[in-house]
């Protein structure tokens, strides 16, 4: 299993996210953090940041998948029918 966390921040015009990936038992195995040179709101970026997770699972071919965020509206959505 691998626990991916991904988290993201807005200031001005500024938003950054970070990624980090870890096996069960807390070994990091890889992650990844950015800045975009945009104003977007803060869900759109934690929207981002889970995107960008996929892509580094997928590149990683890991299969068995945890994701953790702290945006509760993101989580929310997801978890509709």
């Amino acid at each position: 299993m691998v626990k991916i966390n991904f988290d993201a921040a807005v200031k001005d015009r500024k938003t950054s996210f970070g990624i980090i990936a870890r096996d069960h038992e807390g070994f990091v195995l890889g992650g990844r953090a950015g800045v975009l040179n945009r104003n977007y709101n803060a869900e759109w970026v934690e929207l981002y940041a889970l995107e960008e997770s996929i892509k580094l699972a997928r590149e990683n071919t890991w299969v068995r998948l945890e994701f953790e965020s702290d945006c509760a509206s993101l989580i929310n959505r997801l978890r509709r029918p």
